[in-house]
């Protein structure tokens, strides 16, 4: 997933590259682009998400957390990982819904290109289901450890 939203950031880069030279060179533009680069960095956001919190690449203020002792801190990370993991599973929950109530009614994006929303808006339930994962996964290990000390 990481991959497909980094190969997601270079069409970006492409597009954008491209409107601004024909902007430049012929004073034509392409009104489509910007549109679905916006769609494009929803995209990169969801998709590469629970990539970078397996890689722990989020950025944390640890001011409090580095004067803890292990135990605690371990004790800790499988708190936090639960409750992002609960967090993003209601994300996901309310993500499918979203999804199916544009499906069921139709609902389109209406900008310079007409798309229908539940394409744009299908990467929230998928990303944030698989960020459910990766959290509970993480916490399952921090209690897994903790059960080893004892």
């Amino acid at each position: 997933m990481a991959a497909l939203a980094g190969a997601i950031l270079i069409l970006i880069t492409a597009a954008i590259c491209y409107t601004i030279g024909m902007r430049y060179l012929f004073t034509k533009t392409t009104i489509w682009i910007i549109p679905m680069c916006e769609y494009a960095l929803l995209w990169i956001v969801f998709l590469a998400t629970a990539w970078l919190l397996g890689e722990k690449g989020h950025i944390t203020t640890d001011i409090v957390y580095s004067h803890l002792g292990e135990r605690v801190k371990v004790y800790l990370d499988g708190v936090m990982s639960a409750i992002g993991g609960f967090a993003c599973g209601f994300m996901a929950f309310f993500g499918i819904a979203y999804v199916i109530e544009c499906i069921t009614k139709g609902v389109t994006d209406v900008r310079a290109v007409t798309v229908p929303k539940w394409a744009i808006f299908i990467v929230i339930p998928i990303g944030s289901l698989l960020l459910t994962l990766q959290f509970f996964r993480m916490a399952w290990s921090r209690w897994a450890e903790l059960r080893k000390e004892r």
